[in-house]
C-alpha cells in the first residue's frame, strides 16, 4: 500500500522540478521584449532619433526593469541549481544588453570630461558611483551560478541599504532640479557646459536616463526581494510619474537647445575666427570647410551655408542679403556669410535662379565720341562702364529678398576667392562671364 502510494508522490515531485526549472517560451519572449529598451537607447544616440526615443521611453524604462524583476524571480524559483538552456539563453541576452550599456558609458565619458560641473560634480559622482556598485552586485543574482544566487541576494540588499537607498530619487531630482539631493540642475549645468551641442547633450539625457533606469532597477529589486510585491508594486507606481517627468524635462531641453542655435553658432564662429586667424596661414577654403563641418554636426537639424573670402568693405565689390543668419566683415582678415534653413523647408528651385543670374549684366556702355585722327581716319570711343555689386543685387526680383523664401542672396566679386558650402539642394552660386565677373549665390 506505501508503495502504490509513494510512486505517484514521487513522479509528481519529478514532474514540478521539470517544469519549475526551465523557462517557458512566453516568458523567453517577454525577457526579449523587456530588453528592446537597451537597444533604444543606443539607438536614441544616433541623429534625429532621440525625440522619437523620448515619446516613450518612460514606459519602456518600466517594462525593462519589470522584465529583469521577473528573470530574478524565476531565478528564485528554480529548486534545483541545473541551469537549462532557456536559462543560459537568457543569460545571454543580458549579457549582450551589459554590451549595449557599455556603449553609451564610453559615449558618456567622453562628453563628462567637457562639462563645469561646479557644486554637482561632487554629489553626481558619488551617486553614479554607488548605482554602477549597486548594480554590479545585483547582475551577480542573476549572471552567477544558481548555486550562489542567495549569498548574492544578501549582499545586494546589504549594499543598497548601507549605500544607496536615496540614490534614484537623488539623481531624479538633481535632473528635475528640485532643491533636494544634488543641489544644481543636472541637465542646465550640462546644456550650458556643452555650448548648446544637441547631439553631445542628446547623448548626455541618454547616459543620465540610462543610470536612472539602473538605479531604480535597484531600487525596486530590493523592495519585491525584501519586501514583497506589495511594497514593489506602490513603489513602481510612483515612479511611473517620476520617468514620464525625466522624459518632459528633456524634450524641453532639447527644444531650448534649438532656440539658441543663431545666437550660438555666432559665438563659436567667433572663437573659432579668432583661434585661427588667416595670418596663420589656414587657408578660406580650409577655414570655410571647417566652420561648415562643425555647424553641421552640433546643429544637425539644419542645413547650412557658409561663405568665406578675402577681405573688402565697399558695397561696389559685395553685397549680402543675409535673413537667417548672419554677416560677419574683415573678422580675423577675412569676411564671412552664414545662413541656415530649417530641413523640413522647400529645396531651392535651381532652374528659375540659374535664369536670374544667366540674366546680369556686368558691364555696361556709356556714351560714345566720334573723331577724327589724322592716320587713322574717323574713330568712335565708348566708355564701358562696370556694374557695382549692389547695383547688380537691386535688379534681382523684389521676391529674393523675401525671407519666406530665400535664407541668403548675394553678390561678391571674383577677384575675392570666394569659398562656398551647402547642400546643393539648398544652395546655387555661379560666377558671370566677362572682365567683370561676380561670384552670385542664392540659398533657400
Amino acid at each position: 500500500m506505501r508503495t502504490k502510494l509513494f510512486l505517484p508522490i514521487l513522479l509528481l515531485t519529478i514532474s514540478t522540478l521539470d517544469s519549475v526549472d526551465t523557462v517557458a517560451d512566453n516568458q523567453l519572449n517577454q525577457i526579449k521584449a523587456g530588453l528592446k529598451f537597451a537597444n533604444d537607447l543606443t539607438t536614441a544616440m544616433k541623429p534625429l532619433a532621440f525625440t522619437g526615443f523620448l515619446g516613450t521611453a518612460a514606459t519602456n524604462a518600466i517594462s525593462f526593469i519589470s522584465t529583469t524583476i521577473k528573470f530574478v524571480s524565476l531565478i528564485f524559483s528554480f529548486l534545483g541549481n541545473n541551469e537549462s538552456q532557456e536559462l543560459l539563453a537568457i543569460k545571454q541576452l543580458y549579457t549582450e544588453m551589459n554590451r549595449r550599456f557599455d556603449v553609451i558609458d564610453n559615449e558618456l565619458l567622453d562628453i563628462k570630461r567637457q562639462l563645469n560641473w561646479t557644486r554637482v560634480s561632487n554629489q553626481f559622482s558619488k551617486t553614479e558611483r554607488d548605482i554602477i556598485t549597486v548594480t554590479r552586485l545585483f547582475k551577480n543574482i542573476y549572471e552567477g551560478p544558481l548555486a550562489i544566487r542567495n549569498s548574492e541576494k544578501t549582499y545586494f540588499i546589504n549594499s543598497f541599504e548601507s549605500t544607496c537607498t536615496n540614490c534614484a530619487l537623488d539623481l531624479y531630482n538633481g535632473i528635475m532640479g528640485v532643491n533636494k539631493g544634488l543641489s544644481d540642475d543636472i541637465l542646465q549645468t550640462a546644456m550650458t557646459s556643452l555650448q548648446y551641442n544637441r547631439p553631445q547633450m542628446q547623448t548626455f539625457m541618454v547616459g543620465i536616463l540610462k543610470l536612472l533606469v539602473l538605479g531604480l532597477n535597484n531600487e525596486l529589486a530590493y523592495r519585491k526581494l525584501k519586501f514583497g510585491d506589495a511594497n514593489y508594486m506602490y513603489t513602481k507606481k510612483q515612479w511611473e510619474r517620476r520617468l514620464f517627468n525625466v522624459t518632459e524635462k528633456m524634450k524641453k531641453i532639447n527644444e531650448v537647445i534649438k532656440s539658441k542655435y543663431e545666437h550660438q553658432s555666432q559665438q563659436d564662429i567667433a572663437l573659432f575666427s579668432r583661434n585661427n586667424p588667416r595670418r596663420d596661414r589656414l587657408s578660406n577654403q580650409l577655414f570655410s570647410k571647417k566652420v561648415y563641418d562643425f555647424l553641421v554636426q552640433k546643429f544637425d537639424w539644419r542645413d547650412w551655408l557658409v561663405i568665406v573670402y578675402k577681405p573688402v568693405s565697399a558695397n561696389t565689390y559685395h553685397s549680402n542679403h543675409v535673413c537667417n543668419g548672419f554677416v560677419k566683415y574683415r573678422t580675423y582678415d577675412r569676411n564671412i556669410v552664414v545662413a541656415s534653413v530649417d530641413q523640413s523647408g522647400q529645396p531651392i528651385n535651381t532652374k528659375y535662379v540659374k535664369t536670374i543670374i544667366d540674366g546680369v549684366i556686368t558691364t555696361h556702355t556709356g556714351s560714345c565720341d566720334t573723331h577724327y585722327h589724322y592716320l587713322y581716319g574717323t574713330e568712335t570711343t565708348c566708355q564701358h562702364y562696370r556694374a557695382a555689386a549692389e547695383t547688380i543685387y537691386s535688379n534681382f526680383p523684389g521676391e529674393t529678398r523675401d525671407c519666406r523664401i530665400y535664407a541668403a542672396v548675394g553678390v561678391i566679386n571674383s577677384g575675392y576667392e570666394s569659398c562656398y558650402h551647402g547642400k546643393p539642394g539648398r544652395l546655387v552660386h555661379q560666377e558671370t562671364s566677362g572682365a567683370n565677373s561676380y561670384s552670385i549665390y542664392f540659398f533657400r
